[in-house]
């Protein structure tokens, strides 16, 4: 009787362990998206992202990781020039586990951007950067 109980526990114990669900690297996400009509940014959820910006065509993407030091500010600068009959419509910057960071952001509608990303003081830079223009169809 002993030993069915030792089983039935682990066996729960089990069950539990498989019920977890862990979050996702885009659920643990944060979305700051650029564009006409948020030209000083919106945060967004990766879902709202998905659901509200379907109509654009990625142009460029980057993943970043710069690693905290303490006491230090880190920093991170992406250009991108597209070419000339090319207009950027929307950057989205996407920081992962950490909160955002402070974004300086080139205005948008020409094929050039600049974009900086500084977290604060003692942080790691865990960032994507997506560059967009509109879909044409």
């Amino acid at each position: 009787m002993r030993s069915f109980m030792i089983i039935v526990v682990l066996s729960a114990l089990a069950a539990c362990y498989d019920a977890a669900v862990v979050p996702s690297e885009q659920e643990m996400s944060q979305v700051i998206v650029f564009d006409e009509k948020s030209p000083n940014g919106m945060v967004l959820s990766r879902a709202d992202f998905n659901a509200r910006y379907g109509g654009f065509v990625l142009l460029s993407e980057s993943k970043d990781f710069v690693p905290a030091v303490e006491g230090q500010e880190q920093s991170i600068t992406k250009v991108y020039r597209a070419e000339s009959d090319i207009k950027i419509d929307m950057t989205v910057v996407t920081s992962f586990y950490n909160p955002l960071p402070e974004i300086i952001h080139s205005p948008l509608g020409r094929n050039y951007v600049e974009i900086t990303l500084i977290p604060r003081v003692g942080q790691e830079l865990n960032t994507q950067i997506q560059i967009y223009r509109r879909s044409y169809n």
